[in-house]
């Protein structure tokens, strides 16, 4: 299509630059074009958008819309109880999802990809997706605020067309599988290390995370769980699951593909020659894991499930 754009950054081999893909589809949308996103079929994929005519027409609509979010909702919790983290009071969660479906619907569908009314853990607070990977110290919702109060322009820019410099003390989501910290391959534990990231994909990623909504689903044993889309159920030891396309998709039709059980369940159903068929290239797979202490989540590297003939 002669007016796409290349996200010369966006690698979608990586969790990360997957999600900030998605944000970016799904910004566009709220801006009222007609966006859509597609991947190259080269070593590292490249993601390919279009809705707008240049790159500075692109930035300029993502920093339009990071600008209604740090007010939102959504991203504070209900009047009288601001929240740090998705983790709320079984009560406290009921009454954010009544304020949130009082807004307008963008709130409602990122509400729907962080926690789920009546997804509970043992002590009765809520439970947040499987890609809330932050613990301890660091508190999700503060951390997201911080970003859509402070990216700019230059570093929206940055996440789009690059280089990431990985410079930038605010704060990161820890979805990157190229920024896992070993210990076993440091001199040192790493724990104490200030982690520097790029927080422009790490803001337009989170915006990515309405592609995974959150559901309450009864286990086999009849005990209540909060699955979300794309990842294993178990907690300790999941895994999001994500497809790349090579034909250029609207963000319904994409909102489908990611969530298609055939594509992405486990294992996906499809074979590599009906991936073809449907213009899909390969569909990756990356082990979400997470610390004893404090149940910090990191991304492992990704690997091919299934690949199109």
């Amino acid at each position: 299509m002669s007016d796409e754009i290349e996200l010369a950054a966006i690698d979608g081999t990586n969790p990360l630059g997957f999600l900030a893909a998605l944000g970016v589809l799904d910004a566009l949308h709220r801006a009222g074009k007609s966006p859509t996103l597609r991947w190259t079929d080269d070593l590292v994929p490249m993601a390919l958008v279009s809705g707008v005519a240049d790159a500075d027409g692109l930035v300029a609509v993502l920093e339009t819309d990071r600008a209604r979010w740090p007010s939102s909702v959504v991203l504070n919790g209900p009047s009288g109880a601001r929240l740090d983290d998705a983790k709320p009071a079984s009560d406290v969660l009921s009454r954010w999802a009544a304020e949130v479906v009082e807004a307008e619907r963008a709130n409602a569908d990122l509400f729907a990809a962080l926690v789920s009314e009546g997804g509970v853990d043992g002590k009765g607070n809520g439970k947040p997706t499987h890609l809330h990977f932050t613990a301890g110290q660091q508190k999700f919702l503060t951390m997201v605020r911080e970003l859509a109060a402070n990216v700019s322009s230059e570093r929206l820019s940055e996440a789009l067309f690059g280089p990431w410099r990985e410079d930038s003390p605010l704060p990161s989501l820890s979805w990157s599988s190229h920024g896992e910290r070993l210990y076993a391959l440091r001199a040192v534990n790493p724990a104490t290390d200030k982690r520097l990231g790029v927080p422009g994909a790490d803001w337009l990623a989170f915006l990515g995370l309405v592609f995974f909504p959150t559901c309450v689903t009864t286990r086999r044993d009849g005990v209540l769980a909060l699955r979300t889309s794309g990842c294993d159920q178990p907690w300790k030891r999941s895994a999001l699951r994500w497809p790349l396309w090579t034909i250029a998709l609207d963000r319904d039709t994409t909102w489908s593909l990611v969530g298609d059980s055939a594509v992405v369940g486990d294992p996906p159903t499809l074979t590599p020659a009906t991936l073809r068929g449907r213009g899909i290239l390969r569909v990756l797979t990356a082990p979400i894991r997470r610390s004893d202490q404090g149940g910090y989540g990191s991304f492992g590297g990704a690997s091919v499930l299934v690949e199109a003939t």
